[in-house]
């Protein structure tokens, strides 16, 4: 149990840093792309620093959540059956 507990406190401090270096990079290159001169290039580097920040926060929230189901433990349980719902026989409802 207290592995878990290290492994899960653990998990949490590196996704929260994890994240919080992704947010200083896109910080650093937002400002530095407002620095350049040539529009086109700034474009680009605008471009660029859209696409590559969202995919490093969207990788930080994949990472965050695949180390908090592989630590809980429920990766092999199943979902739990959907609701059973009678038909409706009312032609005023569809």
């Amino acid at each position: 149990m207290g592995l878990k507990i290290l492994a899960s406190v653990t998990a949490v401090l590196g996704a929260a840093a994890l994240t919080l270096a992704c947010m200083l990079a896109l910080v650093q290159g937002t400002v530095r792309m407002i620095a350049l001169e040539p529009l086109s290039l700034r474009v680009l580097a605008g471009a660029a620093d859209l696409v590559f920040g969202t995919v490093g926060l969207l990788a930080c929230i994949y990472l965050a959540t695949q180390l908090a189901v592989r630590i809980v433990g429920v990766g092999d349980a199943e979902f739990p059956p959907p609701p059973i719902t009678e038909p409706s026989h009312d032609p005023s409802k569809i």
